[in-house]
C-alpha cells in the first residue's frame, strides 16, 4: 500500500525530517557532499557561510577541513536545534534566505547553496544576498538537483509512519540560473553536471535508478561581477 500524502510547508516539513534528516538514507543529500568534499583545498582557511545550512551538516565538515569560520541560516529552528548540538562555534540564525541575511557586507569568502534552491520560486533575491556578503577574491558555490530530474517530478520529500510528506518546491532551468546570477551581480565561472560514475564510491541504491551515466546534480561556481 502507497503511504498517505501529506503537504507541509517548507518550515513545517524541515522542522519535522530534522529529528531523523542525517539518518535518512537521501542519494542526493550523499551526493551533494562527494562534491562538495572536492572542495576542501578551497575552503581552508575562509570564512564560509551557508543559506539553508540544516542541520550543519556541511558547516560542521567545512570546519574540520579548516574554514577560519563557518556561519550559516535555516528557516527551519528544528534543523538550526540539530545544528546547535554539533558545536563547533558555528554561528547560526532563523530567517528566510529570500530576506536580509543578518551578516555583514563582505564577511564570506566562501559561500554555498546545497539542495536549497530548490525552495525558491525567484532565484535573483538570495543571490543578491549572496553577492552582498562575498568578499572579494570569493566564490560562491551552488549543488544542486539537475534541471533534467527536477522537470521530471523529483524533489525534497520524506517517508515517515506511513506519510509522505511534500513540501514546496520549484524547478529551475539552466537559463533560469544563468539569467539569475547575471541580475544579482554575479558570473558563472564554472559549471559541472555530475553523475554517479563521476563520484568514485557507490551511490545509495536509490541513486541509481536511472543508471550510472544519468546527470543527478548541477554544481555551479559564481565570482563577483
Amino acid at each position: 500500500m502507497d503511504d498517505r500524502i501529506t503537504h507541509l510547508t517548507v518550515r513545517e516539513a524541515y522542522d519535522r525530517w530534522s529529528a531523523f534528516y542525517d539518518a535518512y538514507e537521501n542519494p542526493m543529500v550523499f551526493l551533494a557532499g562527494c562534491v562538495l568534499a572536492r572542495r576542501e583545498e578551497e575552503i581552508r582557511g575562509r570564512d564560509v557561510f551557508e543559506f539553508g545550512c540544516g542541520t550543519g551538516r556541511n558547516l560542521a565538515a567545512m570546519r574540520e577541513w579548516g574554514a577560519r569560520s563557518a556561519a550559516g541560516c535555516d528557516l527551519s529552528e528544528g534543523m538550526l536545534a540539530v545544528a546547535r548540538a554539533r558545536g563547533g562555534e558555528l554561528r547560526l540564525s532563523q530567517c528566510d534566505m529570500c530576506a536580509r541575511v543578518p551578516v555583514g557586507d563582505s564577511s564570506a569568502g566562501f559561500i554555498l547553496f546545497s539542495l536549497t534552491l530548490e525552495h525558491v520560486p525567484d532565484l535573483e533575491a538570495p543571490l543578491r544576498e549572496a553577492a552582498r556578503m562575498l568578499q572579494p577574491g570569493g566564490r560562491v558555490a551552488i549543488i544542486e538537483i539537475h534541471p533534467f530530474l527536477s522537470h521530471d517530478g523529483l524533489a525534497a520529500h520524506f517517508h515517515e509512519g506511513g506519510e509522505e510528506v511534500r513540501m514546496p518546491t520549484f524547478p529551475h532551468t539552466f537559463s533560469g540560473y544563468i539569467d539569475a546570477f547575471r541580475r544579482s551581480g554575479l558570473r558563472l565561472a564554472e559549471c559541472r553536471e555530475w553523475r554517479p560514475s563521476d563520484l568514485g564510491t557507490p551511490l545509495p541504491l536509490q541513486g541509481m535508478r536511472r543508471g550510472p551515466d544519468f546527470p543527478m546534480a548541477v554544481e555551479f561556481t559564481l565570482e563577483r561581477a
